[in-house]
């Protein structure tokens, strides 16, 4: 055997990393950072680390299978995609195009090629059922660009070289920096952004892995983060701080003073006591902002997934433009993507996704990006509507609520059909089992995430090594599936004989750097790109700063910040990426550990060790008492997307929010008991 090195990067999170894959043939033998990598500068992580564990699971999808009772049959491909094209024909014949849907996972969103084509399918059968991961745990992000901005596809990105102050909120960057955050190497930077003049904050309900890094760290009460930024912005309007030429520039009078009335019992006592932080460090954090004047603010999951999620993204981005830090050196940038280009004819839009038609089981849900929300995929299986389900790279059962209403329903459906590269949850359920490539063995281009990156740019990999087994690449996978159901959904010169490299050149057909430069040069980029956003996106030239969808939520925050008790969050962890990466080795055995504070222990009767029931009004599940007094005391911290202490199991389809219809995951009261 032939021993090599082949460059590559990882797709497990939106960092992108940069590695270096060893192979002795076609075994992978390690997989490390590549040093030479101007984003990642030889930094990886744990889960990329351990790639080459993944690429030979002895649980990986081989063969094609379909099930036959309770076993599964090995079937060749033709065979099990003609029973997949007329169950789809069947269903559509007798139910309509919306009663066959997709998922698009985790894992198919940073597959650029098949998530391309998942989509063009769903759109070639003529059905409106698609649902994806992002209405599980941020469609607040996309709603606050739309009713601020007019475009709902901005992505705010740090201005990472010039920034001097720099805050994280609700999100752990050591541990998931691939989390919409898109900050390789993140130890590195976040020591970079605490260093010298410059101030690094970060706001979470525990202390994390980050903030201990951190120049000051706040710990709120979850679900309470928005009144922090309340404050702020009402004391930078009201006594100094705003930065005045630009909102002279950038917003409407009238914009202002409508921030100034919403905004104004919002004082240092009122956020103290809704956040339980003291007034002491709030005035501090509003120093700091003053002192720097521009800020860098991103936010994670354990903002996005609460019931005040749209509050505290939309008053970061009214803290950005208040103080000029939006679209200019020094703050925040919008990456426009080297391969999708959002700046070319760029048009302000304010429409709200549509209300109606929605899904029949809930008509009133608002479509996100033409997508349906993911709460209403069981109602729209137990009602009749949806009876084909093509998952592309994900586990509903770990993402979705209820989790044990998911299974109940996903195991009634006429045709269950899951595309992935190694056995899990979904697979075990599924009627039909498609093995798709791994990352090693597919080209790709990061299509959907270069506007991510901290620069303007993107990269090219090859495939490093051939197929394992019988798997195909999810774009042929979705265009034989189209084509088996009597449709075609490729444009002009491509075919299932076309190769994966084809199909990333014709993807990449508006990119700013030509195809055939990014195959040859691997990696391509620039300096961040400013004015763009002021110049073509806003309608003349301004944010809308109180759009009265958030302003009317506002009316209403003490409807939905809970009552004191205990209030559920959950954590990610180093060596494990939702149901798409299960821990590799035993070294992060914490699955069913939750963190609680001894007050919270002691007035429960909790002693250490103990095993506890979590429960709510809609399930229960078992966890190991673990104490801790950097964690706020009603926080519970549970480990997210574990099979084994499965959150979801505590949560509602029915318990979202009014705009997005994102189910609350974040700062959900709980009970706690002793078992």
């Amino acid at each position: 055997m032939t021993t090599r090195e082949e460059r590559s990067f990882c797709r497990f999170c939106i960092a992108l990393c940069g590695i270096k894959v060893a192979l002795d043939g076609d075994t992978v033998t390690s997989v490390k950072g590549d040093t030479d990598h101007p984003g990642s500068r030889g930094y990886t992580c744990a889960k990329g680390r351990s790639l080459g564990r993944w690429h030979h699971h002895p649980n990986r999808i081989l063969e094609p299978a379909h099930r036959r009772g309770t076993d599964f049959e090995r079937v060749s491909w033709e065979g099990i995609l003609a029973e997949v094209g007329d169950a789809v024909k069947r269903s559509i014949e007798l139910h309509g195009p919306d009663s066959v849907g997709i998922y698009n996972g985790t894992a198919a969103s940073l597959d650029g090629a098949g998530k391309w084509a998942a989509e063009r399918l769903i759109h070639a059968l003529g059905s409106r059922s698609r649902y994806s991961a992002i209405s599980v745990d941020n469609p607040c992000k996309p709603l606050v660009s739309l009713l601020m901005s007019g475009n709902a596809g901005l992505v705010p990105v740090i201005d990472d070289r010039r920034c001097t102050f720099t805050m994280f909120v609700g999100c752990n960057p050591v541990v998931s920096h691939g989390h919409l955050n898109g900050l390789p190497d993140p130890v590195v930077r976040l020591r970079e952004y605490s260093r010298g003049e410059r101030e690094l904050w970060v706001v979470d309900s525990r202390e994390t892995e980050s903030s201990r890094i951190a120049t000051k760290s706040l710990c709120p009460r979850p679900g309470t983060d928005f009144a922090i930024f309340a404050y702020l912005v009402r004391e930078l309007l009201a006594h100094g701080g705003a930065d005045e030429e630009y909102l002279s520039r950038h917003a409407w009078p009238i914009d202002i003073e409508a921030l100034r009335e919403v905004l104004d019992e919002w004082t240092v006592e009122q956020a103290s006591d809704v956040t339980g932080c003291v007034a002491d460090d709030l005035q501090d954090l509003l120093k700091s902002v003053r002192r720097h004047g521009r800020v860098s603010v991103q936010t994670g999951t354990g903002t996005t997934m609460a019931a005040t999620a749209n509050l505290t993204e939309w008053l970061i981005w009214v803290l950005h433009i208040v103080t000029g830090s939006y679209d200019v050196e020094g703050g925040m940038w919008f990456n426009p993507g080297v391969l999708r280009q959002t700046h070319v004819d760029a048009r302000p839009n304010f429409d709200l996704p549509t209300t109606s038609p929605g899904p029949k089981s809930r008509p009133t849900s608002r479509l996100w990006g033409e997508e349906f929300p993911c709460s209403a995929m069981v109602d729209e299986i137990e009602s009749g509507n949806l009876k084909v389900l093509v998952v592309f790279g994900g586990n509903p059962l770990s993402a979705f609520p209820d989790a044990r209403r998911t299974r109940n329903a996903l195991a009634k459906l006429d045709a269950l059909v899951v595309v992935d590269v190694v056995e899990n949850e979904m697979t075990e359920l599924a009627t039909h089992v498609l093995p798709s490539k791994g990352q090693l063995e597919r080209a790709d281009l990061p299509f959907f995430y270069d506007q991510f990156s901290l620069d303007f740019s993107t990269q090219f990999t090859p495939a490093v090594t051939k197929p394992i087994g019988a798997a195909q690449s999810m774009w042929w996978i979705a265009l034989r599936i189209a084509e088996e159901s009597g449709v075609s959904m490729l444009p002009g010169g491509l075919s299932s004989s076309s190769s994966d490299i084809d199909v990333l050149r014709h993807l990449a057909s508006k990119s700013t750097v030509p195809f055939d430069d990014l195959q040859k040069d691997r990696y391509f980029a620039e300096s961040p790109v400013f004015g763009w956003v002021r110049e073509a996106v806003l309608a003349d030239g301004r944010w809308r700063l109180v759009p009265s969808e958030f302003r009317m939520q506002l009316a209403r925050w003490r409807d939905v910040v809970p009552q004191p008790g205990p209030l559920l969050t959950s954590r990610r962890r180093l060596r494990h990426l939702n149901s798409q990466h299960p821990p590799m080795t035993n070294i992060e055995d914490d699955d069913e550990i939750v963190l609680i504070h001894p007050d919270l222990a002691t007035a429960n009767g909790i002693e250490e060790g103990d095993s506890v029931i979590i429960s709510t009004d809609d399930g229960s599940v078992a966890f190991r008492a673990m104490f801790t007094d950097r964690i706020h005391r009603d926080a519970v911290s549970v480990t997210h997307g574990v099979r084994n202490a499965n959150v979801s199991e505590l949560t509602s389809a029915t318990r979202v929010d009014e705009l997005t219809g994102m189910v609350v995951q974040t700062a959900l009261p709980v009970a706690i008991r002793r078992r």
